[in-house]
Parts: C-alpha cells; structure tokens; sequence
C-alpha cells in the first residue's frame, strides 16, 4: 500500500485525498490511476501546447467534458498556460453520471472531489438532479455548481404507425445497468390486442441474451436486432421508419441523449425516474416515468397505456424538445461561459 501511494501520488494531490480513499487497496488503486492518467494526459497536451505562442491570446478556458480525469487535466493545464504567460485562464466541467455520482462506480467512490471542485473556476452538470446532488454533497463549492444541458440537433416531427403495429424503440449498448432484458421479460408476458415491433439499435454483452429471450415472445410480438449503428444512421431510422414509444428503463442516468433524440422525432419515452429523466419526461404528458424499482407488470402496463395514447402525447414530447434541448443549448453554454468573463 505504501508502495502504491509512493508511485502514484504526485505532489499536488492533497492529504485529504488519501484520506477520503481510505485503508481501501482498491479505493487507493482507483485513485492511482486516476492520478497516473492525469499525469499523462497532461504531459501530452503540454506537449503540443508548448508550440504555441500565447501571447497573441487574452485568455484562455480549459474545458474538461467529464468531471474525472478530464477535469484534473484541465486544472493542470490552466496551471501550464499560466506558466506560458498568459493572466486570465479559467478551468470549467462538465459532469453527467459515472463522473457525478459516486453510487455508480462498483467501488461507492470518485477521486478528488472536493480537491477539484476547490481547483475548478466552474462545475455544470448536465442535469438539476446532477446540480441539485452535487451542491448537496459539498455546499461549500454550491456557487461553483450550475446545471447546463445539453442538446441535440436535426429532430423533425414523425408520424406514428398508421398499419395497426406498435413499434417500439430502444437504442444504447446492451449492458446491465440499461437493463434491456427486464423490457424483453415484460414483451414475453404481453397480451396485447395489437401486434408489438420491438426493435433495439445497438451492441454489447447482452445482445445474445436478449435474441434467446425474443425467440420465446407470444404471438404478435416480434423484435429485430440491428447491431450498432452510426449515428446519422440512428437519425435516419427515426426519419423513414415510424417509433410509437422509445424505452429507456435504465437503473442509472445522467440526462440521456438518446431520450432527446426520440423527443425530437414527437416519440413518447418511457423512461425510469434516474438522474435527470424525469427532467426530459413528464408523466402522461410526453411520456411515462417509472419507478428506478419498477416491476415487469407495471412495464406492461405502460406499455399498453401507450398504445392507447394519443396524438397529443407525440406533440408535447416534440414540444419538450423544440423547448428546452435543441442544440442551441450549447451556443447558450458558450454564452454563459462569456458572460462570466465580463464579471
């Protein structure tokens, strides 16, 4: 343990840090890695900034996409600009799920939290809840915190299915915390008057399992895998084929962008109440929100409240949209980032 310490612990990672890791050899392995990781992706960066002339700039903002590596990263760098002579030189990050909320990771623990939100000139979350949980659980830095969404580009709204099928939606990489199977579980039991599509977009680890479970369903409920897709190709599904629910029954979120994007084709979601998701749905109004603990029958029967949902439903998840996660948040982030300049 000692030895690891002595390896992985650069100068200016504070005591407290050690010390929030714990006797933990796996917590202090984490944080090693975190450091070590850090350490590099500095040295790179510093690399290729070093042929740089500064001096023509004003300032500069170190921007960290991720409150983890990419956050202390940005700190350093800021360090390094300033070395290089430049006077005004502000650190911000992002933060979303895995790098927000401690719960996540296997181990119940995020390296230097306090210690960067302390180094940092700004945190945004991606969420209120990610904000609202960060502020709570250190309010000392509560006026760093300020949740910036984020958003999408190219929505249109799409007509449901007008042929009697119920076509459902889902699109991420098939791994457990998404829990892709408990919807496959729920379709097996469906007793539905109408036929049932189900199609997932995307790959991962439990692919196969999910095609097994499929073979099973009853009669009038199909699904189709399509492996993983491009993005723009994901974007043109949503454009040529009609979606009538988009599922997302995820045991943790940030804000996901793939409920965005099916809000922006007028799709109603389905989603679990994690993170920020009861932040993109509204129950009854542009979707439905379930419980992070729901059970199979109560994803039935959402189910086949949404097939005897109406229009309405597809106008107001476009609405959400239009309203409040176009791509033009980010030219309002960027806005934000100006605006504390001028202060």
């Amino acid at each position: 343990l000692r030895g690891t310490a002595a390896v992985f612990s650069p100068p200016d990672v504070a005591p407290d840090d050690w010390r929030e890791a714990g006797h933990s050899p796996s917590r202090r392995a984490f944080l090693g890695y975190f450091c070590a990781r850090t350490a590099r992706h500095t040295a790179e960066i510093e690399t290729i900034l070093a042929s740089i002339d500064f001096s023509v700039y004003d300032e500069a903002v170190v921007y960290g996409y991720w409150f983890f590596v990419a956050a202390a990263t940005a700190v350093r760098v800021r360090r390094f600009l300033a070395q290089r002579g430049l006077h005004s030189v502000r650190a911000i990050s992002r933060a979303h799920r895995y790098d927000l909320y401690p719960h996540v990771n296997r181990l119940g623990y995020l390296p230097c939290r306090a210690s960067l939100l302390d180094a940092l000139d700004a945190v945004y979350p991606c969420s209120e809840n990610g904000a609202a949980f960060l502020r709570e659980s250190y309010p000392a830095y509560a006026d760093k915190i300020s949740p910036a969404f984020l958003g999408t580009a190219g929505g249109s709204m799409q007509d449901g299915s007008t042929d009697g099928v119920f076509r459902i939606l889902t699109c991420a990489r098939t791994v457990p915390v998404k829990r892709f199977d408990r919807l496959a579980h729920a379709l097996s039991a469906m007793d539905a008057e109408r036929p049932i599509e189900w199609t997932h977009i995307g790959d991962g680890p439990e692919l196969d399992s999910l095609r097994r479970i499929a073979q099973h369903f009853p009669a009038g409920v199909t699904a189709r895998f399509t492996g993983a897709l491009a993005h723009e190709s994901v974007l043109r599904f949503y454009r040529e084929h009609p979606v009538d629910l988009f599922v997302l029954v995820s045991k943790s979120e940030g804000l996901p962008v793939s409920v965005m994007e099916a809000l922006s084709f007028g799709v109603p979601a389905v989603v679990t109440d994690v993170g920020g998701c009861a932040e993109l749905v509204c129950d009854g109004e542009n979707g439905y929100v379930l419980p992070a603990d729901f059970t199979d029958e109560l994803l039935r029967q959402t189910i086949r409240r949404a097939m005897c949902a109406t229009d309405d439903l597809r106008a107001a998840a476009f609405e959400t949209w239009r309203s409040r996660f176009t791509a033009d948040n980010f030219r309002q982030f960027v806005q934000t980032l100006l605006s504390a300049d001028d202060h």
